[in-house]
């Protein structure tokens, strides 16, 4: 499966979610056995775009001008996977099983703003209804605590030195980004 046949399950699954208000696990479940030919690769891919765009759903449906499973969906690859619009449209132009590319609308929303200059509670990828609580919680820093919320966890590995040791564990992950670090 390309990026395109990705996309499209995701924004499927996501549409899913919005229409029968169930849980993300099981909607993802259902979508798997309802799509044998998914790989378990593919399988993970549309995962994590189903919960990069929830996760940064304020921001995506603002950067996009809509809330809908199609822009929060475009938006996760563009706010977390790095994409830019041309190269996402590049990216799925030709690709049977893709969505739609994006519109010329959604091309000059997407150029014409900016994360930075989204209202605040977008900038946190927070409800409406969570900004005093936050403010409460977390003071002037609320939109950075916010944010850091709405971004994919760090993953830290450690070394079983009886298995393996610390070279080789990190020769094995070179090339991915991890960065080693010493630990007391």
């Amino acid at each position: 499966m390309r990026l395109g046949g990705r996309l499209a399950a995701a924004i499927e699954v996501l549409e899913d979610i919005g229409r029968r208000h169930r849980p993300v696990a099981d909607a993802l479940r259902d979508w798997g056995l309802s799509h044998r030919f998914a790989g378990g690769g593919d399988r993970a891919a549309i995962g994590n775009i189903v919960y990069d765009a929830l996760r940064r759903k304020r921001s995506a449906g603002w950067l996009l001008g809509e809330d809908t499973p199609r822009a929060i969906g475009f938006g996760a690859l563009l706010l977390e996977w790095g994409q830019t619009a041309q190269s996402l449209n590049d990216a799925l132009e030709g690709d049977k099983f893709a969505p739609p590319l994006l519109s010329d609308t959604e091309l000059k929303a997407v150029a014409d703003r900016r994360p930075g200059d989204a209202p605040d509670a977008v900038r946190a990828d927070i409800p409406e209804w969570c900004v005093p609580l936050f403010e409460l919680a977390f003071g002037a820093a609320w939109v950075a605590e916010g944010s850091a919320l709405a971004t994919r966890p760090p993953l830290d590995l450690r070394v079983n030195t009886l298995q393996a040791d610390r070279a080789r564990v990190l020769a094995e992950l070179d090339g991915t980004g991890a960065a080693p670090a010493s630990l007391a």
